[in-house]
Parts: structure tokens; C-alpha cells; sequence
């Protein structure tokens, strides 16, 4: 796989063609916490909450965007929260969210590239490239709009790169 010319992979937009395998929407079957899971994305969402009720609605969405929609704060302005299990419910996602949620996604983003070799394979051809989800929409786990959000989707994508490298046999 030809890595672009300026030695990044932009997997939201510009890139998305060649490396949509990077995305937390992408289907990706593995097992994590003794369940299996379609995507990276009903994991991580099913995380947020403790509540049996929440983790079943999660589990049973038919796609990962469905799942990022019900596990939308309910604090969130009415457009972006309507369809959310926690308003819904009067309920709150788990308090130590913004604690967790990063090792979390480095779980199920470890998960995903050990238990799909296709996917692992894949990974290893981006090589040393700096792998970045070029979304204006969402400044953390994304570059956001002004192109200087935190990245924290591509970043754990290489940590978890760098892992495997020096888990595989010499």
C-alpha cells in the first residue's frame, strides 16, 4: 500500500478510500471482555454506561454510527442527543468517562488489529507513517476544524502499531 507523499495518513476524509480500515466503523469483528464485537465503535460506546438495559441497546445496534447516537451525553444540545439512551432514560454515562475513555479505545483498538490479521497486516503497511483522523467535526479524537485537535484516535493507532511491531516474532 503507497503511503502518501507527505508521509501522513489522513483516514477520515482525504484518505479514506485506501485506509477506511483505520476507523472505528469499520467492521471488525473480536472478542474483548468475553463478547464478541462487530465494530470498534459498539465497544467503546457500550463502555459509557453500567446499566444492563444501556450495554443491550448498544450491543444490538445495527450499526456503529446508531451505537455512537444512543450513547450521546444527554447533556449535549437536542440535535445531537435526541436520540440518546441516557435522555432518554434520565440516566448519566459512567462518571470517570473522561478517565477511561482513552484506555478503553486502546483496548479495543489492540483487540481489533490482534484478532483480524487481514487488519494487522494492513497496519503494518502504513509503516512509519503519521496516522491522523482528519475530521473537522471533533477536536480530541480527531484534528478538528482548524486542523490542530489532539488526534487522539491516530495516535492511539500508532501506539498500538508500535506494540504489535515489537510483539512480532524476529
Amino acid at each position: 500500500m503507497t503511503i502518501p507523499d507527505d508521509g501522513r495518513i489522513l483516514f477520515f476524509e482525504r484518505d479514506r478510500a485506501k485506509f477506511g480500515f483505520l476507523s472505528h466503523f469499520h467492521p471488525s469483528p473480536f472478542t474483548l471482555d468475553g463478547e464478541d464485537w462487530p465494530t470498534v465503535e459498539h465497544y467503546y460506546q457500550c463502555q459509557k454506561g453500567h446499566d444492563p438495559a444501556y450495554k443491550a441497546a448498544i450491543r444490538k445496534s445495527i450499526s456503529p454510527g446508531r451505537a455512537k447516537r444512543l450513547a450521546a451525553s444527554p447533556h449535549l444540545p437536542r440535535k445531537a442527543s435526541g436520540q440518546s439512551w441516557f435522555r432518554k432514560h434520565r440516566q448519566e454515562p459512567r462518571i470517570d468517562w473522561a478517565e477511561v475513555k482513552l484506555d478503553i479505545m486502546r483496548r479495543a483498538d489492540r483487540a481489533k488489529y490482534c484478532q483480524n490479521p487481514d487488519l494487522r497486516a494492513l497496519l503494518d503497511t502504513t509503516g512509519e507513517a503519521e496516522i491522523v483522523e482528519d475530521t473537522r467535526y471533533d477536536s480530541f479524537w480527531g484534528i478538528g476544524p482548524d486542523g490542530e485537535g489532539e488526534n487522539w484516535a491516530g495516535r492511539i493507532l500508532m501506539e498500538v502499531r508500535a506494540a504489535l511491531c515489537r510483539d512480532r516474532p524476529q
